[in-house]
C-alpha cells in the first residue's frame, strides 16, 4: 500500500495537519524540532505527496503541454529541449504530443491536454487551421505559438525573421553567379513558409532576375519529399543551377536526387537549406543553411508562457521575432559555366 500522510504522522508522533504544514510551508509555523522529525519520517517511509491532491488544492498541475508536428526532425527536438530546460527550472513538467502533421491529431491532443488540466500549452502548428489553438483559448488555457504566426488568433508567438532568411539564402546564390535558382516550398500555406518564399522572390527582383514559377516546386515534410521536388526541378528545361529549400530535411533530400542524377553538389547544383539542424554539418558535402536560434526560441516560448500563467495582465498577442544568419558550408559554389 502507498505510504500516506497519516503514516508519516504516526512515525513522527505528530498530527496529520502538522505533516501538511511542513510539506506545504504553512499556514501555521512548525518548530525546527518538529519539522526535523517530520522530514526524517518522510525520508524513512519514502513518502511522496499526491500530485493530484496538490493540484486540486492549488488549482494548478505544474504541467505544460507541448504540441509538435514531428519528433523525428531534430529541429523540433532542439526546440523542445529549450522549452523543457526553462519549464523544469521553474517547477513545471512537459507533456509532449506528437501530431505527425495530422490536423485531427492536433484537435485530439488539445482535448487530452485540457482534460489533464495543464497550466498552459506551447503549440507548433502543422497546418494553418485556427481550430486547435482557438479551442484552447476558448477554454481559457494560456497558449504560446512557437515557430509559426497563426493569423486570426490573439496569441503570443516566438518566430524568426523568415523573410530575411529566404532573402539572404537567395542573395548568397546570386552572388555566386547563379541566375536559375529553384525553390522547394511547403505544400500548404503557413506564414513562415510563405515568408521564406517572399524573401527568395524579393532577392531575385532586387538583383534584376525574373521570378520563374516553374522553378518553385512544392515539397512535403520528409527527406523523400525533397528528393521528389528536386527531381521535378531537374526535369525543367533548362534546370536550375541552385536551389533554396524550405528546410534542411528537404535540402538533404534534394542533394540525394542530385547525386542520383549523376550530378555533383556544388559543382553542378548548389543547395541551401533552412534551420541548421545537427545533420546539416555531416552531409556530403556539408550543407549551407540559414541557422535559426532553436534553443533560444524554445526558451523564450517557455518564458512567455510562464509569464502568462503567472500574470493575468500579460498581453496575449505580442510577437517576439529573433534573428537568423547564413551558415556557409560546402554545398554552395560558383555557378557552372
Amino acid at each position: 500500500m502507498p505510504v500516506t500522510r497519516d503514516d508519516v504522522a504516526r512515525r513522527a508522533g505528530v498530527s496529520a495537519a502538522t505533516v501538511s504544514y511542513v510539506i506545504n510551508d504553512g499556514p501555521r509555523p512548525v518548530s525546527p524540532e518538529t519539522r526535523a522529525k517530520v522530514l526524517r519520517a518522510i525520508e524513512e517511509l519514502g513518502y511522496r505527496p499526491s500530485a493530484v491532491a496538490r493540484s486540486l488544492r492549488l488549482q494548478r498541475t505544474s504541467t505544460i503541454g507541448l504540441v509538435v508536428p514531428d519528433t523525428s526532425n531534430s529541429y523540433f527536438a532542439e526546440l523542445a529541449q529549450g522549452i523543457e530546460q526553462v519549464a523544469f527550472s521553474n517547477g513545471y513538467t512537459v507533456i509532449l504530443c506528437h501530431t505527425g502533421y495530422e490536423p485531427q491529431k492536433e484537435l485530439e491532443y488539445v482535448d487530452v491536454l485540457y482534460s489533464k488540466r495543464v497550466d498552459g500549452v506551447i503549440f507548433i502548428p502543422a497546418t494553418s487551421s485556427l481550430d486547435p489553438i482557438q479551442r484552447l483559448m476558448d477554454q481559457k488555457v494560456p497558449v504560446v505559438v512557437v515557430d509559426r504566426l497563426v493569423s486570426g488568433t490573439r496569441t503570443r508567438s516566438v518566430v524568426v525573421d523568415n523573410f530575411r532568411g529566404g532573402y539572404e539564402a537567395t542573395t548568397h546564390l546570386i552572388n555566386l553567379g547563379h541566375r536559375r535558382i529553384g525553390c522547394i516550398v511547403r505544400p500548404i500555406y503557413l506564414a513562415h513558409s510563405m515568408d521564406r518564399v517572399r524573401g527568395y522572390e524579393a532577392a531575385l527582383r532586387d538583383h534584376g532576375l525574373p521570378v520563374d514559377e516553374s522553378y518553385i516546386v512544392k515539397g512535403g515534410f520528409r527527406y523523400a519529399d525533397g528528393d521528389r521536388a528536386m527531381q521535378a526541378l531537374l526535369a525543367q528545361d533548362p534546370p536550375p543551377t541552385a536551389v533554396f529549400a524550405y528546410n534542411d530535411i528537404m535540402a538533404i533530400g534534394a542533394m540525394r536526387a542530385i547525386h542520383a542524377a549523376g550530378l555533383r553538389v556544388p559543382e553542378d547544383v548548389s543547395v541551401v537549406g533552412f534551420d541548421d539542424i545537427a545533420e546539416a554539418s555531416f552531409t556530403n558535402p556539408p550543407l549551407t543553411t540559414v541557422a535559426q536560434p532553436k534553443l533560444e526560441m524554445g526558451r523564450k516560448g517557455a518564458e512567455l508562457l510562464i509569464e502568462m500563467m503567472q500574470n493575468d495582465d500579460t498581453p496575449s498577442d505580442a510577437t517576439l521575432t529573433l534573428d537568423v544568419h547564413l551558415v556557409v558550408r560546402e554545398s554552395t559554389g560558383p555557378a557552372p559555366h
